[in-house]
């Protein structure tokens, strides 16, 4: 039985997340993220909101930049 997402230790308002990549993923990964104006953080938590069909500063700069009402 899996337990429940718990939010982990915050940096800010934001988790720090640490992984490891290979070489090339992270060139392509750093050449995107340059390409839409975003750092590399970004450009993943965007890749995730894409993911879970959510709003994101990869397919609408703008409408992702706008809070969302909890």
């Amino acid at each position: 039985m899996s337990q429940p997402y718990a939010t982990p230790k915050l940096d800010g308002q934001r988790v720090a997340l640490r992984g490891r990549v290979l070489p090339d993923q992270h060139a392509r990964a750093s050449t995107q993220a340059a390409r839409h104006g975003l750092s590399l953080s970004e450009y993943l938590g965007a890749l995730i909101d894409r993911d879970s069909g959510l709003p994101n500063k990869l397919d609408q700069p703008q409408e992702a930049l706008i809070p969302r009402a909890s």
